[in-house]
């Protein structure tokens, strides 16, 4: 019994499937959507069988009774309106159809009108310089008056709103275009000789779950509906149609804010946005490794000129870091006097040794053979009276020499009696003499 009820509803299911089917298939067939080079989207199509049917002229125009159809939407029909003196008021009625109609986004040039009308706000100035023809209009056409209305909770106009206007003839039309108005900031755009129809099917909703349901109300108290795909896909979004599939997406596409979620101006701020930071990020990734690279070449050179000044000699090198600890930063209390080359601090190295650290004044690109010179120099020489050179550094610009440390002070001071015993005659003349004798 349960084996036969599971057949059943396959069957039942299978049948549904295909009768759903078989409707689709034979809407689109009886549905002409094409006239000439111009289709047309569902619901719209040139034969009896469309949901709302248009008329396809013998030269491929599309039209709505005698009117020239501009472009049809998601949302409108736009009709060419073209301006024409004493136009009865009676050939727009064919713009009012069960599915169509015009919107209150229009505002209507009437003309001979018995009765002021609510008007457009659009100075007559305006009008004589869009509209020619108007200079070709006999006298009753000075009469030209700009209908528009509150749409009080209605979507469309009747045609019973035109004829209680008591006007005789229409003239043309100005069209709202509200398309581009999402921004508050933005202009309307005003399209002349254009009016605009507003579209609907009868009936509730029945539009696909991926699609967005817009309820039009109607003046007799009934509403009809338009579907609308949601961002991120595309079809027609009615579900006796094709409905919603979702957007296969490509540069292009994505650009355009068809693939959901962005929009182009959002892709383009947000591409400078993450642009901007790779080239900001990787400029500071070469500096740094330029810098690494130069200070690396720079202590290589460094130590190159070291060996040759040096000769035979070995010269250690120390690094700023090791100077500027044993230095205490260069501290003020520890600076033992200042010479026209630069200035020499007592430092403690790492081993507790104390040593005087001499700092070369920056005056001019000679410093580094000032320190060049002065190694040759010590390293060449070797006498009791000279002070010994430990080591170099040749860093961060800096060139700094570290010389055997003097804890009774310095010659200078002995000889001017700033400090240490006052040395006899005898003792300054020996001191002068083998000092010219080494340096000789």
């Amino acid at each position: 019994m349960n084996m036969l009820l599971l057949h059943q509803t396959i069957i039942a299911f299978v049948l549904a499937t295909f009768i759903i089917s078989s409707t689709k298939a034979l809407t689109s067939a009886h549905c002409k959507q094409t006239c000439r080079h111009n289709r047309v989207p569902y619901p719209f199509g040139f034969s009896d069988g469309c949901q709302i049917r248009l008329n396809c002229s013998e030269k491929g125009e599309i039209r709505v009774g005698e009117f020239r159809v501009q472009n049809v939407t998601r949302d409108s029909i736009l009709i060419n309106l073209p301006a024409k003196c004493n136009r009865p008021i009676q050939d727009i009625e064919q713009l009012f159809q069960r599915n169509y109609a015009l919107t209150w986004q229009n505002g209507l040039l009437l003309q001979n009108c018995s009765s002021s009308l609510n008007g457009c706000a659009i100075a007559m100035s305006t009008v004589e310089s869009r509209f020619d023809q108007l200079q070709g209009c006999d006298s009753g056409s000075d009469n030209i008056s700009c209908y528009s209305e509150n749409n009080k909770g209605i979507d469309v106009m009747t045609f019973a709103n035109l004829r209680q206007t008591n006007c005789r003839f229409l003239f043309s039309s100005i069209a709202v275009d509200l398309s581009n108005n999402s921004n508050k900031n933005s202009t309307i755009s005003l399209e002349f000789q254009t009016v605009e129809l507003g579209w609907w099917l009868d009936g509730p909703c029945n539009c696909t779950p991926n699609a967005d349901c817009t309820v039009v109300t109607l003046a007799n108290g009934t509403t009809g509906f338009r579907c609308r795909c949601k961002q991120g896909f595309e079809g027609d979004g009615f579900v006796n149609s094709d409905g919603c599939h979702k957007v296969a997406c490509n540069a292009s596409k994505y650009m355009s804010g068809r693939c959901g979620g962005t929009t182009r101006v959002d892709v383009l701020i947000g591409g400078i946005i993450v642009g901007a930071s790779l080239m900001a990020a990787l400029a500071l990734i070469c500096y740094f490794i330029r810098r690494r690279s130069t200070s690396f070449k720079s202590r290589m050179s460094a130590k190159r000129l070291l060996c040759e000044a040096a000769g035979n000699s070995s010269v250690p090198f120390y690094t700023y870091k090791e100077i500027e600890r044993a230095s205490n930063g260069f501290s003020e209390k520890q600076r033992l006097g200042t010479g026209a080359y630069g200035t020499v601090y007592a430092g403690k190295l790492h081993n507790d040794e104390w040593v005087a650290i001499k700092k070369i004044r920056h005056r001019d690109s000679d410093g580094i053979e000032q320190v060049m010179n002065e190694i040759k120099l010590l390293s060449s020489v070797s006498h009791p009276n000279l002070v010994r050179l430990l080591g170099c550094c040749i860093e961060n610009d800096e060139q700094i020499l570290v010389y055997e440390f003097m804890p009774n002070g310095t010659l200078s001071q002995h000889l001017q009696r700033d400090g240490g015993r006052c040395l006899p005659w005898t003792i300054r003349l020996t001191i002068a003499t083998e000092t010219a004798h080494a340096i000789a």
